[in-house]
């Protein structure tokens, strides 16, 4: 299980829900510097997407080894911020093609010697910030149920990797209650692949900066007592052996193997870094 070879002809699907809600507009840290989430969340889209397209760089061109949705969600709507509503799952050799421009970027390295090195990029840009009105998460990911769904009946796709679904949020879901979000996510984890059931996982944004981070939280008990961080973990898929190795890196914790995917108050660069594990089945590309 979790172990399909990825190919053009089995390939994966990533699905990233980024909530645009009016709470997006307060800032947070990113490169260190204070900026607004919308625009933190929206660069580090931006910087997986670019990650994606690198792995799957050969020397012909790209390869059409993923497809990608990206839906933002706001108001009464649930919009694709890559694609269109007739086209929302893209593949790399489309995205090649279909960049909005670049823009510089200052990236953080800390050096072994604990010092830290900025370097500037060129940094490809997919997806714009937007924040404003209500948070309809329960209209996104139903959405993404159901795509995610049709996706995986269809018989090319029966020996793929499972989905994996990537919900971003700072809030709590302005439509459908606790009981019904949970409801959802366990029909969205039920979805399978012949390979596995899909991967459902939830980053929390706090606006809290005085509570510790946690992420890919092994329990509850490693949550703050407030009742949407630990609705969004119960929420969260179990995550499979395949990962805990990577996990346990980045946690810095030895031991441990009942991790959620799902993270807290995590800053943005452990944002980047769960979403680039959340991908590591692209380490399973063929050459």
């Amino acid at each position: 299980m979790y172990s399909a070879r990825i190919s053009r002809s089995n390939p994966i699907l990533f699905v990233i829900l980024i909530d645009q809600s009016g709470s997006m507009e307060e800032l947070t840290r990113f490169n260190g510097k204070l900026i607004p989430k919308s625009e933190a969340v929206a660069m580090t889209v931006n910087i997986l997407i670019s990650e994606l397209l690198y792995r799957s760089r050969r020397e012909e061109g790209y390869r059409d080894y993923f497809e990608i949705a990206v839906l933002g969600y706001h108001g009464q709507q649930v919009v694709p911020m890559v694609g269109d509503a007739g086209h929302l799952f893209m593949r790399p050799s489309e995205l090649a093609a279909s960049e909005l421009g670049r823009v510089k970027l200052e990236k953080e390295r800390r050096l072994p010697d604990g010092r830290t090195m900025i370097s500037v990029v060129d940094q490809r840009v997919w997806i714009r910030p937007y924040a404003g009105d209500k948070t309809p998460m329960y209209a996104a990911l139903l959405k993404a149920y159901e795509e995610v769904k049709r996706w995986c009946q269809q018989k090319n796709h029966h020996n793929s990797y499972p989905p994996v679904i990537f919900n971003i949020t700072d809030g709590e879901a302005s439509d459908g209650n606790e009981a019904m979000l949970m409801e959802l996510s366990e029909q969205i984890k039920g979805l399978s692949t012949g390979d596995g059931h899909v991967l459902l996982m939830n980053m929390h944004i706090s606006s809290d900066q005085t509570t510790r981070p946690v992420i890919f939280a092994a329990s509850e008990a490693e949550l703050p007592d407030q009742r949407y961080a630990r609705l969004l973990y119960q929420m969260s898929s179990p995550m499979p052996a395949v990962y805990h190795e990577n996990i346990r890196r980045l946690r810095g914790i030895p031991g441990g193997e009942a991790f959620r995917g799902m993270s807290y108050n995590a800053a943005m660069t452990d944002l980047i870094s769960m979403m680039n594990i959340g991908s590591v089945s692209v380490n399973l590309m063929d050459n």
